[in-house]
């Protein structure tokens, strides 16, 4: 059963070994990613399926839907880690 990501500390944990989670969706549709927390320089790696991008953000820029819906997705409970 996937794990629902509850704030950006609770990310930042489950991310620290890498991990895939999705953001789900309207019509329970997913977005697909791998999000590796890297504790040292204090930045998230992302990988995102659908379209193979890539990008390196900061706590603040994860949290910033100019940059990404994660942090949108946590605050509305649709982010999770999946199994």
């Amino acid at each position: 059963m996937p794990l629902r990501i509850t704030s950006l500390e609770h990310l930042k944990h489950e991310a620290r070994e890498g991990a895939g989670f999705f953001i789900l969706l309207r019509h329970n549709l997913r977005s697909s990613k791998w999000i590796v927390w890297n504790d040292y320089n204090r930045v998230f790696f992302i990988t995102n399926f659908v379209d193979g991008s890539e990008q390196k953000l900061t706590e603040q820029q994860i949290m910033d839907r100019q940059y990404t819906n994660i942090g949108f997705a946590i605050t509305r409970g649709a982010l999770f880690k999946d199994d």
